[in-house]
């Protein structure tokens, strides 16, 4: 446990060094909700933006260690691969929910101070849960193409690798209402927003195992 908490504690570090940039887009996401927030409420879209701005800094620290060669400093400590993967994961899990966080934290604030009231919050924050998921997907699509192919390729294969496979999805779901016209029909899509959290708890389990489990093979199998 001390081993992980001290490989968080280094990834933390790598902010530090952009703490000017994050502080002014900090204030500058606050101004833009606030200006939006005026004509209308944007409470949903501010809080997904500030997931999707902040959320994606972690792989910043994958190009750190990558420059900085760390994954052979630390594997010359009693530290394991499996460990420095799980720090990796969890380090990503939490930068992007504490995103999630904050920015619904701050577009509350501003959406009270400026409109008075927050239209069907509920239902803002299903949405903003489930952009919560999709950011996950996006991410840990990203990391095991980091560790397969480096941090530059890497981006490139993550941006490939969920295109793909959202078309493949696409087509499925095509076919499916080709051969079975009617099976649309028959879900109730309302009930599936209601019980969204429920399954994109579900899907983000499902996600960071599968991903994580992947990356470790790969980080197991690599020569450093």
């Amino acid at each position: 446990m001390n081993t992980i908490k001290g490989l968080l504690t280094k990834d933390l570090y790598v902010f530090r060094n952009f703490k000017s940039n994050i502080i002014f887009s900090i204030f500058m996401f606050i101004f833009l909700i606030t200006v939006g927030s005026i004509r209308r409420e944007i409470f949903t879209f501010g809080s997904i933006l500030f997931l999707i701005f902040f959320g994606m800094n972690s792989i910043s620290s994958f190009s750190y260690d990558e420059n900085a060669d760390s994954d052979k400093y630390l594997l010359s400590l009693p530290i394991t691969r499996k460990e420095i993967v799980l720090s990796k994961y969890l380090f990503v899990f939490l930068n992007s929910f504490v995103s999630l966080i904050i920015g619904i934290f701050i577009s509350f604030v501003i959406t009270i101070l400026v409109r008075g009231k927050i239209d069907n919050l509920g239902d803002s924050l299903r949405i903003c849960l489930i952009a919560f998921t999709s950011v996950s997907f996006l991410m840990c699509a990203n990391v095991p193409c980091i560790y397969k192919w480096g941090v530059e390729k890497g981006r490139m294969q993550s941006v490939v690798i969920p295109a793909l496979f959202i078309f493949l999805l696409g087509i499925f779901g095509s076919l499916l209402l080709l051969l079975f016209p009617g099976f649309y029909l028959n879900i109730d899509l309302l009930y599936l927003f209601k019980i969204s959290p429920y399954i994109c708890l579900t899907l983000n389990i499902l996600i960071y195992v599968i991903s994580y489990l992947i990356s470790y093979k790969i980080f197991l199998n690599k020569t450093i």
